[in-house]
């Protein structure tokens, strides 16, 4: 009981919500909420890296972006991709944490 309470009260305080709901409630309506934390978190980061591209490169066209992986790109050339980008994005975002 204890620890569904913590999971809830993570993304549900009760100052936040009404306190006619029980527990089990709440508890239900989680997994929802912590997707649209996720979700916002990951849109704010997405917006930061892509205007930082754009300040860079103000001409790129960044609409096939919104598309996916370029289908002429293989997974294994995708994946090497990434692992090139892993140290960039980790001082990113150490620069972000500032």
């Amino acid at each position: 009981m204890a620890a569904a309470r913590v999971i809830v009260d993570m993304v549900d305080s009760e100052e936040m919500s009404s306190n006619c709901r029980s527990l089990v409630e709440r508890l239900e309506e989680a997994p929802m909420k912590i997707f649209d934390v996720m979700t916002a978190t990951s849109k704010n980061y997405l917006t930061h890296m892509i205007g930082v591209v754009k300040s860079y490169s103000p001409q790129f066209n960044l609409a096939p972006i919104a598309k996916g992986i370029d289908p002429d790109c293989s997974d294994e050339k995708f994946r090497d991709y990434c692992k090139e980008l892993e140290v960039i994005f980790e001082e990113i975002l150490r620069n972000l944490a500032e």
